[in-house]
């Protein structure tokens, strides 16, 4: 038989000096760190804590990031921009990139067509292009095609083209504003269109003269 552990455990009988050491028990804590010291009480309440604080962090990144903001973009001087759109609309992107808007001049305003057309298909700053020999605005995608004034006047769009807020201010700056929209007419609606200028573009070629190209505004 091997010596116990502890050869003065009572549990394997009596040994010689028994007597003479003196015995406590103690709680056992099992593996691991001991819950009673500093460091470990610390952990337990810094661990949950940093947890929770990572949790709310992302949060407010992810609902901050859901917020479009305002979405406004200054063009220019008005002036500047009816000359500049006197012979064929110009388009205008957020930040130079989505969402875009065809400026041009109807009936003596100034307007922001969406460059989104009505059906998905009819998407992005290309989504609806301007044939330079009709003087229409089309969709590629799926042959929608929409007079001066952005009516239907042709193809499967269910409406005409959307329009983005315009504001011009005191100063005569024009800013267009592509959180508001107002939709266009329904195709059901459409009595008459803008007859247009000259042949049709059976594919509305890739315009390298689109962007609006004004000196930045001051300040």
């Amino acid at each position: 038989m091997s010596a116990p552990l502890d050869p003065y455990d009572p549990r394997f009988g009596p040994t010689d000096g028994a007597g003479d050491h003196e015995r406590r028990l103690v709680r056992s804590s099992g593996p691991g760190p001991d819950p009673e010291n500093p460091r470990s009480r610390i952990l337990r309440w810094a661990l949950p804590l940093l947890f929770t604080s990572a949790a709310l962090v992302v949060g407010a990144v992810f609902f901050t990031s859901l917020q479009p903001g305002p979405q406004v973009e200054v063009v220019g001087a008005e002036s500047a921009i009816r000359a500049a759109v006197a012979e064929r609309p110009k388009r205008v992107c957020f930040h130079d990139n989505n969402p875009c808007a065809w400026l041009t001049v109807v009936r003596g305003r100034l307007v922001a067509f969406n460059t989104n057309g009505p059906l998905p298909q009819e998407y992005g700053r290309d989504g609806v292009g301007w044939c330079s020999s009709s003087g229409w605005f089309g969709a590629n995608a799926t042959g929608s095609r929409f007079d001066q004034e952005g009516r239907v006047a042709g193809g499967p769009a269910p409406r005409g083209l959307d329009r983005y807020g315009l504001r011009v201010d005191d100063a005569g700056m024009v800013t267009v504003v592509f959180t508001e929209l107002t939709s266009g007419a329904l195709a059901g609606q459409v009595t008459q269109v803008t007859p247009p200028v000259g042949p049709h573009c059976g594919q509305i070629p890739f315009d390298r003269d689109a962007d609006l190209d004004l000196p930045a505004p001051a300040g």
